[in-house]
């Protein structure tokens, strides 16, 4: 059950230390998955399976259109149910043992089949995966700390405590998997023995933040939003400037992250001569991430969550241009990822705390609160820019005669290290460009005291 609820004005309310904890665990269990399906499952895909890059990256974009409508129709059945259980926490429970075994299915691929059974197979289980359980357990997940409290200094704890345990699942993921497998033989069966254990340790984190976190902020503004048609929450969705702004800095990172994800391994591969190094490139980047987010929160205080997050991405395209000068030299790949990691800590610790406040200048801006929609809308970004970003990687590969055997052409090892290094750095100076112009740290104080005014 759901605590008390309080007065939506009450913004003297904090959550506990095992309560943020405990929310920042529902992260850690979701970035498995996501730290498989943005790193690992292309080369699953080409490497063991023996599937065309370019046919996953055709599937992956695809699936990633069917996620965005997934994502929509989701939101508006969220915004509908009310379960004793919680509006949003319920489906972290309800979703906790479909989340392990759709993501054990998408390994269970038809190792002898044609190429269409193993096309068609890897559409259905991955779209079953990504598009249906993820999205049905992340959304609502994300959509929670809000109903948590309403202080803002508790909801960017809240978040950092998020953004700082998420890298463990990806670090977990890339750390170990690869290690894992080949302990193990190497084979098929291998990456669905290691996926299943991921799950079930998955599985109990997510228990863990069901019952860790406790919901109670309803505002009346966003049950009045529930009762609206679709089309007017979009119209007041589409007015709000500073979420279009952070949506396309959520696709400009999701192209990072699953450009750099992907390519990566192959990066490890045939750049530096062993693929386990993957793992370590991945760690080198995660624990400084991990690091820098636990430390940020006086940082925000004083410069504020924009400023950081535009620093951050200056340091991440710094990070790219070491790599250019010696893209086989090890010690400088390795500070690379340093440099990416402690670059990319400020908009992992504060992204979310920037929507949240994109909500509130929405609520301000049209009187309308459309907390579901906007969030549902945010993760249909992350996804477009995952879905172009494996497109266009699998593309790019298949057009330099990339063949996923031990030993590959020089063209194909030439656009791997071309789309590590630039790839990267674009979308990093894409986020320069974007911060630039969002503006709302300045204008939030203001904003808040007439929403509070409003509704005292």
């Amino acid at each position: 059950m759901t605590k008390k609820q309080l007065s939506m004005n009450d913004t003297s309310f904090k959550t506990s230390l095992m309560e943020k904890i405990a929310y920042g665990m529902g992260d850690t269990a979701c970035n498995v998955v996501f730290a498989i399906t943005s790193s690992l499952i292309v080369y699953f895909y080409t490497n063991v399976i023996g599937m065309s890059a370019a046919l996953v990256g055709t599937i992956l974009l695809a699936s990633r259109i069917f996620d965005g409508i997934s994502d929509l129709l989701i939101a508006q059945i969220v915004d509908k149910v009310n379960s004793p259980k919680g509006k949003a926490r319920a489906w972290i429970l309800w979703m906790a043992a479909p989340y392990g075994i759709a993501s054990v299915l998408m390994f269970c691929v038809p190792p002898h089949s044609s190429t269409m059974v193993q096309a068609i197979y890897v559409f259905i289980t991955y779209n079953l995966c990504t598009t249906g359980v993820y999205t049905a357990l992340n959304l609502p997940y994300s959509n929670l700390a809000p109903m948590m409290t309403r202080n803002d200094d508790d909801l960017a704890k809240l978040n950092l405590f998020r953004m700082a345990m998420s890298p463990i699942g990806n670090l977990i993921v890339t750390a170990l998997t690869l290690p894992f497998i080949n302990m193990l033989g190497g084979g098929q069966q291998a990456w669905i023995t290691v996926c299943a254990i991921y799950s079930i340790v998955a599985f109990f984190m997510l228990l863990f933040c069901y019952k860790g976190c406790q919901e109670r902020f309803h505002t009346d503004a966003a049950k009045e939003a529930e009762a609206m048609p679709f089309a007017q929450r979009l119209k007041a969705t589409l007015k709000n400037k500073y979420f279009i702004v952070l949506t396309l800095t959520m696709i400009a990172v999701a192209l990072y992250q699953n450009v750099n994800g992907t390519v990566a391994t192959y990066y490890a591969q045939y750049m530096l001569g062993n693929v386990e190094v993957m793992g370590v490139m991945q760690s080198f980047e995660n624990i400084p991430k991990i690091i820098a987010i636990i430390c940020l929160a006086p940082f925000i205080k004083k410069f504020g969550k924009r400023n950081l997050v535009l620093f951050g991405a200056v340091l991440c395209v710094l990070g790219q241009v070491v790599v250019l000068f010696a893209p086989q030299n090890m010690t400088m790949v390795m500070a690379a990822a340093v440099m990416r990691g402690i670059g990319e800590a400020p908009f992992y610790g504060c992204i979310f705390t920037m929507l949240a406040d994109v909500i509130e200048y929405g609520h301000w801006k049209t009187g309308i609160r459309v907390q579901a929609l906007i969030f549902s809308a945010f993760t249909v970004g992350q996804k477009f820019g995952g879905g172009v970003a494996g497109w266009l990687v699998g593309q790019l590969m298949e057009i330099s005669g990339f063949t996923g055997l031990e030993v590959e052409i020089p063209s194909a090892i030439s656009m791997v290290k071309n789309l590590y290094i630039y790839g990267n750095m674009i979308a990093w100076a894409l986020v320069i460009i974007l911060m630039l112009v969002y503006h709302l740290d300045k204008e939030y104080d203001g904003i808040m005291k007439d929403l509070t005014g409003r509704t005292a």
